[in-house]
């Protein structure tokens, strides 16, 4: 499971609405990046179906090896992301109650559809090595387009209903290459 490392207080993750009381200044960041469209504003009030959680009392984390995303940016637009790194975070370390969100029928900003959620199932989980179809397809359609950005929109969302701890996570790049990353699925 992976999550673009930032600026703790702690060692833990915690979804967006609880910076409100830890660190106010991150609280603002995270929540200022759903200002930019009517749709992503509507998003601070989505509700995960199944979690009762809404959409910034959640923690997402992606299923997909961030040297995927980087190799398929890279084959796609041609250049390199800039640098950044994530925590490689064990699936056995996600709290109880973890779903996987695979948006396919509802759009950003609408209530998301009860099938698009699933238990997460840590027994079961493998770090996915590609990028799925939907997240190649955006990004061609940015290229297109001449703008960047959403590298992990089409990407299926892991979304723990509470902290994540860190003691176990690693930290790796994403331009790191897949093979030199071992064990990342504990």
């Amino acid at each position: 499971m992976f999550h673009q490392r930032a600026d703790l207080v702690g060692e833990v993750l915690v979804p967006a609405s609880d910076l409100a009381d830890i660190d106010p200044a991150a609280y603002g960041r995270a929540m200022s990046k759903y200002d930019d469209t009517p749709e992503r504003r509507r998003l601070r009030d989505t509700v995960i179906p199944g979690l009762g959680r809404g959409w910034t009392e959640v923690v997402f984390l992606s299923p997909v090896h961030p040297h995927a995303i980087w190799r398929a940016w890279r084959e796609t637009r041609g250049r390199e992301l800039p640098r950044a790194e994530f925590w490689a975070i064990p699936a056995d370390d996600l709290p109880h109650g973890t779903v996987v969100l695979d948006r396919t029928v509802s759009a950003v900003g609408d209530p998301i559809e009860p099938a698009e959620v699933a238990p997460f199932d840590p027994a079961s989980f493998t770090s996915a090595m590609e990028v799925p179809a939907a997240n190649r397809a955006w990004l061609e359609e940015m290229v297109r387009r001449g703008v960047s950005g959403a590298w992990f929109h089409g990407i299926p969302h892991v979304l723990a209903p509470g902290a994540v701890p860190l003691h176990r996570a690693h930290v790796i790049s994403w331009e790191q290459d897949i093979d030199s990353n071992v064990g990342l699925d504990g």
